[in-house]
């Protein structure tokens, strides 16, 4: 399993099997139905419906290729190198910079004002972005918030013509597709710009997928397709037939590098949260009610007295999900959820796995309450509990307090702590970093959970209290300089934010 993302392909013996497969195209064909006179009257009617029907769905996928192709992009991501250049047997530098390509991908526009959705392995490995449109035209584009833990990421095109409304397509609802049913992958496989694909839904709520690079957090909750998804479809859509994405084409699993039937996208219940949360906030805000959970497989089920009949509503093969610790003071505790309890559906939705549950509680903004239907004493019942914010959650139960400012939770040095940190802390005076929010300034000045901060622009700190009052009066833009201690280590960390 891999993402999706590759070099194009360039080589003599790539060129020598397209030409070979366009060679094919020479061959004569059958003769058609009408001139074979051993063909009887109805097989030729029912071969006529046939060919009716086949034309009927190509031009389905005529029409969703044209409605949705001038929205689908090229995205190039480029880093500064120093220019090279062969001189004999050997390189050498010219003194010039120049930017080389680090990774391509495909992305999608979303708003007529140049926000587009991609993959964050398309443009994390980029200093800079040139995105190129189905029309030929070409912008630089800017990250406004990625999300590793999703791999999605939002990007504007820099420098649209003031007043213009670029071609833009529809975000649909991934429920609305079932297994079977006809999907559209566009993009751009191994740099082939504009290139569309088409298969069916093999599986919907795949997990547990191993892909290189990712954080074993990552939150899955895959559509599986067998179109054609190829290094450099990383970023675009996969289409219902009404021309709707239904998700962003994400990784495949491969042995060879190449499609082999099994690709995976992102489906878009997952996509709004993460881009609602970043185009308001400009970072993923995450969802918690503070509960752990683990699978429920049909034969457990049937241990615990649950018919296959009450599980029928989500899904029912695939069993549900229990709650097997309840956090103390947390939204689930306050909404009364009980360690047994089985959920069968988040929002209406249904939930048969842990990281479905996961993936869904995540993408809800905090603040809102959610529904949850479950199975308590094999009995039906209904939950509603108010979303909490993950981060400012997870803050307070260590017992600490989140700064907004900073990005990120802090806690007081106390003596309980000094003792833990051990001999050499015992006159240390400062605030401890906890929790970094994913893209805050903490984060983005490359802060570390377990830093302590002992000075803000050289004024001691020795409290939550005391920092919080220091950045208070700060200019980030301008930057700040924090006194640390990192280990046995002490020095300096900027802090700025955009």
């Amino acid at each position: 399993m891999r993402p999706i993302l590759a070099s194009a392909v360039r080589s003599s013996a790539s060129r020598t099997r397209v030409a070979l497969m366009l060679g094919l195209l020479a061959l004569p064909v059958p003769l058609a139905l009408g001139q074979n006179a051993s063909v009887t009257k109805d097989e030729r009617a029912s071969a006529e419906a046939d060919l009716a029907s086949a034309r009927g769905l190509s031009r389905t996928f005529q029409r969703v290729f044209r409605s949705v192709e001038p929205a689908v992009v090229y995205i190039s991501a480029l880093r500064s190198a120093p220019e090279m250049v062969r001189d004999g047997f050997f390189m050498r530098r010219t003194g010039r910079v120049v930017d080389r390509a680090v990774g391509f991908g495909s992305g999608v526009i979303v708003d007529p004002t140049g926000v587009l959705l991609t993959n964050n392995h398309v443009v994390e490995p980029a200093e800079r972005l040139r995105v190129k449109l189905a029309d030929g035209r070409e912008f630089d584009g800017s990250v406004v918030g990625r999300d590793p833990l999703t791999d999605l990421a939002i990007v504007r095109l820099e420098n649209v013509p003031s007043g213009e409304a670029l071609p833009t397509a529809t975000i649909g609802d991934s429920d609305s597709v079932g297994v079977g049913d006809w999907v559209v992958a566009i993009g751009s496989p191994f740099g082939f710009a504009n290139t569309v694909t088409t298969g069916i839904v093999s599986a919907k709520g795949r997990s547990g997928i191993n892909l290189p690079g990712a954080s074993s957090d990552m939150y899955q909750d895959f559509i599986q397709t067998d179109a054609a998804i190829n290094p450099g479809n990383s970023g675009g859509p996969l289409l219902d037939l009404e021309g709707r994405i239904v998700g962003i084409n994400s990784a495949i699993a491969t042995r060879a590098g190449g499609s082999e039937g099994i690709g995976f996208a992102i489906p878009t219940h997952i996509i709004r949260g993460v881009m609602d949360s970043i185009l308001k906030n400009g970072r993923v805000v995450r969802g918690f009610i503070g509960v752990d959970l683990e699978d429920v497989t049909p034969a457990r089920l049937r241990q615990l007295g649950v018919s296959q009949d009450m599980l029928r509503p989500a899904g029912g093969a695939q069993g549900g999900v229990k709650i097997i610790e309840v956090g103390p003071n947390s939204p689930a505790a306050a909404a009364g959820l009980q360690v047994g309890d089985i959920v069968l559906r988040f929002n209406g939705r249904p939930v048969n796995q842990v990281s479905a549950l996961r993936a869904a509680i995540a993408v809800t903004a905090p603040g809102t309450r959610a529904t949850l239907d479950l199975l308590r004493d094999a009995k039906p019942a209904t939950v509603e509990v108010e979303i909490a914010d993950q981060s400012r959650a997870v803050a307070r139960a260590d017992g600490a307090v989140y700064v907004e400012k900073f990005g990120g939770s802090v806690r007081t040095v106390d003596d309980a702590m000094r003792r833990r940190l051990g001999p050499g802390f015992g006159r240390v005076r400062g605030v401890m970093v906890r929790e970094i929010d994913e893209f805050g300034p903490a984060a983005t000045s490359e802060f570390e959970s377990g830093d302590i901060i002992v000075a803000v622009d050289g004024g001691a700190v020795t409290s939550v209290e005391e920092f919080e009052e220091a950045l208070r009066a700060a200019d980030l833009r301008e930057g700040v300089r924090l006194d640390i201690i990192r280990g046995r280590f002490r020095g300096n960390i900027e802090l700025r934010a955009e």
